[in-house]
């Protein structure tokens, strides 16, 4: 793989950020990190902990993205070193599935899509009535989750293991990074990244850039703010980023 012809500037959290900047780096391209969302892990309540305790309870066991499952393997590792053995465990994405792997735990996903609408089309949610179901995720976010899932019968609870946040930058640091440097492609792994890149990036600018996003709904999201060159990636994994970039050819 060679990236030579790629200029990129990646937006995705921080560790996740610094790892794609060095594949991208790694395969010949230029890269820049520049996070547009901070994850900050959320202090340990009550609630939580009895959550936690209750682990065993679930039938099943949704996790939402990468730092829920850092972040919330991290925590379930402290009350059960040996995890309960009739829990299925599923992942929203291939990134949250791999992330899930380095605890040892193996978990379903859906390899038409990296978001709630493509977990819900796998044929194992179609009978979840009375089923116990947990959801890890972070503070906020889409409900359609949990809401679709309390409409196929399914008791839902969530554990939320971190809020989000946007950077603070000067206005204009991203137009500065952007031309200081020549860059024309830029990564957006979820659409709260892009509402932030948004934030920071004037209208005139937009226009001017490649964008790369995971899914459909985040490529409309794209286009509803002025971004006209869109690329869908159909995924967000560091694998399928770096084989997007090499399809950029402008």
């Amino acid at each position: 793989m060679n990236l030579s012809h790629t200029l990129v500037l990646v937006t995705r959290p921080e560790p996740q950020a610094q790892a794609l900047t060095d594949a991208i780096k790694k395969a010949n391209g230029q890269a820049w990190s520049m996070p547009m969302l901070n994850i900050d892990a959320i202090p340990e309540t009550q609630a939580m902990r009895d959550c936690l305790l209750s682990l065993d309870q679930f039938d099943r066991i949704i996790v939402t993205s990468r730092p829920a499952a850092k972040l919330g393997m991290e925590l379930i590792e402290q009350y059960w070193p040996q995890l309960p053995i009739h829990s299925q465990w599923f992942a929203i994405g291939s990134s949250t599935a791999s992330e899930l792997g380095h605890y040892d735990v193996r978990s379903q996903f859906s390899e038409n899509g990296v978001d709630s609408e493509a977990l819900l089309e796998l044929d194992t949610f179609s009978k979840v009535e009375s089923e116990k179901l947990l959801i890890i995720k972070g503070i906020g976010g889409r409900g359609l989750l949990e809401e679709q899932l309390n409409n196929l019968g399914a008791r839902v609870q969530t554990l939320e293991v971190y809020q989000r946040s946007r950077p603070v930058y000067e206005r204009n640091a991203v137009v500065k990074k952007l031309e200081s440097n020549s860059i024309n492609v830029i990564l957006c792994g979820s659409g709260e990244t892009l509402t932030n890149l948004g934030y920071y990036l004037p209208m005139p600018y937009r226009a001017d850039y490649r964008l790369l996003v995971p899914s459909e709904r985040v490529a409309r999201q794209a286009h509803s703010l002025g971004f006209q060159k869109v690329t869908n990636t159909r995924g967000a994994s560091n694998e399928v980023m770096l084989q997007a970039l090499e399809a950029v050819r402008e």
